[in-house]
């Protein structure tokens, strides 16, 4: 499975950021972004998705200066229940992190 397959230059000074992700099989994913503290800034995706290719957008404008995290979710499969986490606005979703990126925003 393929997730952030490619994304924009953490040090661009443009005004958004642009992420893409793959799944190969019909996932429920949760994107969010957060701080160096791991504070929850924004949730960007938050639904059951199909299989294939996704971008995600996030307008820069809306945080101010520092270094952000954004972290890629999806369903934890049966097998691996233990490697799991719950959020108090998906409490019947076990959830796994798959990917992490940092982003610098100036």
């Amino acid at each position: 499975m393929q997730y952030f397959t490619s994304y924009t230059s953490m040090l661009k000074l443009n005004n958004s950021d642009k992420y893409n992700f793959t799944l190969d099989s019909r996932s429920f994913v949760l994107v969010k972004l957060v701080n160096i503290i791991g504070m929850d800034i924004a949730t960007l995706v938050s639904e059951e998705r199909q299989p294939g290719s996704y971008e995600v957008m996030f307008d820069k404008k809306k945080c101010p200066a520092g270094i952000y995290y954004y972290k890629l979710f999806i369903d934890s499969p049966a097998e691996n229940r233990q490697d799991f986490i719950t959020f108090p606005d998906h409490p019947n979703r076990k959830l796994r992190l798959v990917d992490t990126r940092e982003v610098l925003m100036l």
